[in-house]
């Protein structure tokens, strides 16, 4: 059976083989074990998986455990894209490992035997990953490089794939419209958006029009999303934490990239 996936997570495992994580195509995440996935050895063989490198995977049929947990097992390997760019810039590579943490704190785990590869419910996750990865690899390329920018993208697209986004239309409280209004706050602890004649508090209705702007707004496109700030996409990183029961703070990732 063959996968292909993004490199999300990787841990060196004896001398040199590897335990790594992809996101692959489904949107599932699979863990595999890869005989010499380090590199080295009298050849001097480089590893092809670093993160955000997208491969492909080819397991053995038999299962087995290592060290108590359940792997596939590859047979053969192949790296079919890199993001050479994103190495050579620290904010960036901060960014994508933010990125890959937060996947991993909701993404599926897929097994062989109960999991359906050709299962295309979370293959919009795999989308949000791949256009994030590849377009800010892209733009480091030209130096148009924006980290907030990329952020807000991201959230915004992975908020929209997991049906969550906030409500950006009506007031949570009194149901009137939000374009309407003179202003809107929001309220991450409630998921929404309320206008100012039901709350007292700062006027966010640039922050409203952005989300808007960002779920219509193509990677490709990504400069046209104007106006983005840390602060902003702060908000919505808390926003996603509140769903998923989490505090910032075990988002080891986002406090190396505020610095």
């Amino acid at each position: 059976m063959v996968f292909e996936g993004i490199v999300i997570h990787k841990v060196p495992y004896k001398e040199r083989d590897l335990v790594v994580k992809l996101i692959l195509r489904n949107g599932t995440m699979g863990s595999f074990y890869i005989y010499g996935g380090q590199g080295g050895g009298k050849h001097h063989k480089p590893t092809i998986f670093e993160l955000g490198s997208m491969v492909k995977v080819m397991i053995r049929e038999q299962r087995s455990r290592i060290d108590g947990s359940e792997l596939m097992i590859a047979q053969e390997s192949q790296r079919l894209w890199e993001p050479q760019n994103i190495r050579h810039n620290i904010q960036a590579f901060y960014l994508i490992c933010l990125y890959f943490e937060i996947l991993q704190k909701f993404s599926v785990n897929f097994q062989i035997g109960s999991s359906e590869y050709n299962n295309q419910e979370h293959d919009g996750i795999f989308s949000v990953i791949s256009n994030a990865i590849f377009h800010l690899n892209d733009v480091l390329g030209k130096n148009e490089f924006v980290a907030h920018q990329h952020m807000t993208l991201f959230m915004v697209k992975l908020l929209f794939h997991l049906g969550i986004m906030p409500d950006t239309d009506n007031c949570s409280y009194c149901g009137n419209s939000l374009m309407e209004a003179e202003g809107a706050s929001f309220l991450p602890a409630n998921g929404q958006f309320a206008c100012l004649q039901c709350v007292s508090g700062e006027n966010e209705k640039g922050f409203l029009l952005r989300i808007k702007k960002g779920y219509q707004t193509k990677y490709q496109d990504i400069r046209e999303l104007t106006g983005t700030n840390f602060q902003e996409a702060d908000k919505l990183v808390h926003y996603f934490c509140h769903h998923f029961q989490l505090k910032p703070v075990e988002l080891k990732s986002y406090g190396l990239l505020l610095r």
